[in-house]
């Protein structure tokens, strides 16, 4: 089974998009551990966001910055996004990341799943937590 159709997968985005972040890590670790190949370090890119996410929520900036960045440097050495847009998921991480170090409220993205194009347009699958 491809990680994408995993349901716990699912439900960590769903989570992650709630802003259930703490929850949503629970998930990318529990499927972290199993991963296999190149799967433990993809995992590692919504594991380190979520957590890092938490961290801010709670104003523990320094380890939200560097769980981010940590993130932020997986996505750039990615070769597989399995359909998510990590381009503009890490855009949205770094503007979260420039919120906080001014001591701004960051809004933070949601994980954009595309199944496929429809004309060149990429269709976005509608992951729900149940």
């Amino acid at each position: 089974m491809e990680l994408i159709e995993d349901e716990r997968f699912q439900r960590g985005i769903a989570l992650f998009n709630e802003g259930e972040y703490l929850e949503a890590s629970d998930c990318f670790e529990e499927l972290f551990f199993e991963g296999v190949l190149d799967e433990p370090d993809f995992l590692r890119i919504f594991l380190q966001f979520s957590v890092g996410i938490h961290h801010a929520e709670f104003g523990q900036w320094r380890p939200a910055v560097e769980r981010i960045g940590e993130g932020l440097l997986l996505v750039s050495t990615n070769t597989n996004d399995r359909g998510i847009d990590l381009g503009a998921l890490a855009k949205g991480m770094k503007g979260g990341v420039k919120n906080v170090r001014e001591k701004s409220k960051p809004t933070w993205p949601a994980i954009v799943v595309r199944t496929k194009e429809l004309d060149g347009v990429p269709m976005v699958l509608n992951i729900d937590r149940t």
